[in-house]
């Protein structure tokens, strides 16, 4: 395998200090602020269930195209149990979501 061919920077001239500034100013008009996520506590909830009705919720929960999750804490949040909005997203990592 071939070495990896990094730039020379010897000739390169260092940006002034007035176009660092340049590049701040344009890049805080066009990122949005980050939004710190409050800090919440998770806890595992283990619940067995009959293998008809694990299967039955994972293709009601397919059919809609949301997690098992998602489809429990809607159920819950409509029977009237507060649910951290969080819950009710799909929060999958991307990574897994890709590998499927």
């Amino acid at each position: 395998m071939a070495a990896k061919q990094l730039k020379s920077v010897r000739n390169a001239t260092a940006p002034t200090p007035a176009a660092l500034r340049q590049v701040v100013s344009e890049a805080s008009r066009a990122l949005a602020a980050a939004v710190p996520r409050r800090g919440r506590r998770t806890v595992l909830i283990n619940v067995k269930v009959a293998e008809e009705s694990a299967i039955a919720l994972a293709k009601q929960a397919a059919a809609e195209g949301i997690t098992q999750k998602q489809f429990i804490c809607r159920a819950l949040a409509t029977a009237g149990v507060p649910m951290d909005p969080l819950d009710l997203e799909d929060r999958t990592p991307r990574r897994r979501v890709e590998a499927a």
